[in-house]
C-alpha cells in the first residue's frame, strides 16, 4: 500500500512523498490507511497504535472490520466512503467501558486513476472532550443561574439605590429649605438686632443727654445753697445757736458734695457722649501732666510717686487718657490710712499688641467679692471713711472702653491695690525713662517723685 501511496504521489518530487509520510507518522491524531473493499490495513501511525494499545506489526495486513466487530455503523460508513468516494464522519459510544467512551471517526478516500483504492481514517477518543463539555455545560448552567441571581441582586440593589438616592434628594431639599429659612431668619434677626441696637443707642443718648442736662442745671441752685449757707454762718453766726451753726455747716458740706457729684456725672456723661479720635499719645507726657495737676494733694499727704520702666506710645484720646490717670492717682492718694503716707508706683509693660499701665498703691485694698463692683456708678465701698462720689472708677472704665481697651484690678484687703488698663500699642513709639531721681523732703517740701 505504501508503494501505491508512492505511485499516487508519483507526479510529485520524491522528497514530497517522504514529507507526506513523515507528516502522517508524526501526527498527534491516530491515523490509518486501508486498501480495497475489504479495508485491509496498510499503514498506521504511532498515535493509532497507542490509541488501541497494539503494535503496527499486529495491525498491518488485517481487515479493520475484524478490529471493529461491534462497530457496525463505522464499517458501513467505510463501505460507503469507498463506494462513493465522498468523505464522512461518525461518532459512537462504546458501552463496554465502565465510563462512557466516545469514538469519533473521520474518513476520506484515497483516489488513484479516478477511482477509490483505499480509505484514510482518523480516530479520536472523545471521552475527555465530553467530560469537559459536560463540565462546561454545567458551568454554563451554573453561570446562568448565578447570573440570574446576580441580576436579581443587582435589580434589588438598584431599587435600594434608587430609594436611597430619592431619600438623599429629599434630605438635601429639606436641608436647602432649612438653610434658606435659617438664612431668612438670620436676616430678620440681624435686622431686628440692628433696629433694637439703634433704639437702645438712641435711648442711651437721650438718657445721657438728660443726665447731662440735669447735672448741669442743678449746679446753679447748689452753688446758691452753698454760698448762702456760708454767708449765713459768716454774717449771722453770732445770732445763731451752736445747733443752728451746725445745721448751716451741714447744708454747706452737702451742697459741696452734691456739686462734686454733679461734676463727676457731667464728666462721665461727657466721656460717654463726646466724639473722640484716637491718635498716637506718649504715655510719659500724660503721666507727667496728671501728676502736675495733683501736685498740691501729693504735697499735702506727703505722698511719694515712683515711675519705672519704659513708656511706649499708645493709640488713645489724650484728654480721656489724662482723666483716667488722674482718677486712678486720686484714688491711690485718697484710699489710704490716715497715719500712712501714700506710696504710688507707676509702670508700663508691653503685652503683645497692647501696653498695660499699672497704678499700684499701699492703700486699704479691696475684697475679692467687690473687685468687679467698684467700676459701677455710685459704688462706694468705704463711704463712711473716705470721701468720694462713687463715679471715679466708672469714668475710668468708660474712658478705657471708648479707647478700645480694658481695665482691671488686683487687690488684697489691707495690702494695697494694683489697678491696670490696656491700650493698643503704636509700633516704633517707645521712650526711655529719665533715669534720674528728683526728691525733696523735710521742711522744703513733702513731695517725692522718683524716675528709675
Amino acid at each position: 500500500m505504501l508503494a501505491q501511496l508512492s505511485r499516487t504521489l508519483g507526479n510529485q518530487p520524491r522528497d514530497l512523498s517522504s514529507l507526506c509520510l513523515a507528516v502522517a507518522q508524526h501526527a498527534p491524531s491516530p491515523m490509518a490507511m486501508m486498501e480495497g473493499a475489504a479495508h485491509i490495513i496498510r499503514y498506521v501511525n504511532p498515535a493509532f497504535c497507542s490509541l488501541i494499545d497494539r503494535p503496527a506489526e499486529e495491525l498491518i495486513g488485517k481487515s479493520l472490520c475484524e478490529m471493529l466487530p461491534e462497530k457496525d455503523k463505522c464499517v458501513k460508513l467505510l463501505d460507503r466512503v469507498f463506494r462513493t468516494g465522498m468523505p464522512a464522519g461518525h461518532t459512537e459510544q462504546e458501552h463496554s467501558k465502565r465510563h462512557p467512551v466516545f469514538w469519533s471517526y473521520t474518513m476520506w478516500p484515497v483516489i488513484e486513476d479516478e477511482r477509490s483504492v483505499g480509505i484514510m481514517i482518523q480516530v479520536t477518543e472523545t471521552t475527555q472532550f465530553r467530560e469537559k463539555t459536560l463540565a462546561m455545560n454545567e458551568a454554563l448552567i451554573l453561570g446562568s443561574v448565578r447570573q440570574h441571581e446576580l441580576a436579581e441582586a443587582a435589580d434589588s440593589s438598584n431599587v435600594l439605590l434608587q430609594m436611597e438616592i430619592s431619600e438623599r434628594k429629599q434630605v438635601e431639599e429639606a436641608l436647602r429649605s432649612a438653610q434658606t429659612q435659617l438664612s431668612d431668619r438670620a436676616g430678620q434677626l440681624e435686622g431686628l438686632v440692628a433696629e433694637r441696637t439703634a433704639e437702645l443707642t438712641a435711648t442711651n443718648k437721650q438718657l445721657e443727654a438728660f443726665v447731662y442736662s440735669i447735672a448741669h442745671d442743678l449746679r446753679a441752685p447748689l452753688r446758691s445753697m452753698q454760698g448762702f449757707s456760708a454767708m449765713l454762718v459768716e454774717e449771722e453766726g453770732a445770732a445763731l445757736s451752736e445747733r443752728g451753726r451746725d445745721f448751716a455747716n451741714r447744708i454747706n458740706r452737702s451742697a459741696i458734695f452734691m456739686d462734686a457729684l454733679l461734676q463727676a456725672l457731667l464728666t462721665f456723661s461727657r466721656i460717654s457722649q463726646q466724639q473722640i479720635q484716637l491718635t498716637s499719645v506718649n504715655l510719659k507726657t500724660v503721666v507727667q501732666s496728671a501728676l502736675s495737676h495733683l501736685e498740691k494733694e501729693i504735697q499735702e499727704k506727703a505722698g511719694r510717686v515712683e515711675i519705672t520702666g519704659l513708656w511706649p506710645t499708645v493709640l488713645a484720646h489724650e484728654p480721656t487718657l489724662g482723666q483716667v490717670l488722674m482718677n486712678l492717682l486720686s484714688n491711690a492718694l485718697k484710699f489710704v490710712r490716715s497715719d500712712t503716707p501714700p506710696q504710688i508706683r507707676l509702670r508700663a509693660e508691653e503685652n503683645g499688641q497692647f501696653v498695660r499701665v499699672w497704678v499700684e498703691d499701699n492703700g486699704v485694698g479691696i475684697a475679692p467679692e467687690h473687685q468687679e463692683q467698684i467700676f459701677r456708678l455710685f459704688m462706694r465701698l468705704h463711704g463712711e471713711k473716705f470721701a468720694g462720689t462713687g463715679i471715679g472708677l466708672a469714668i475710668v472704665q468708660k474712658g478705657v472702653e471708648r479707647m478700645g481697651g480694658q481695665v482691671g484690678v488686683e487687690a488684697t484687703p489691707g495690702q494695697g491695690s494694683r489697678f491696670w488698663f490696656e491700650l493698643r500699642k503704636v509700633e516704633g513709639g517707645k521712650e526711655m525713662s529719665d533715669n534720674v531721681s528728683n526728691s525733696r523732703s523735710g521742711n522744703e517740701s513733702n513731695k517725692r517723685y522718683s524716675y528709675d
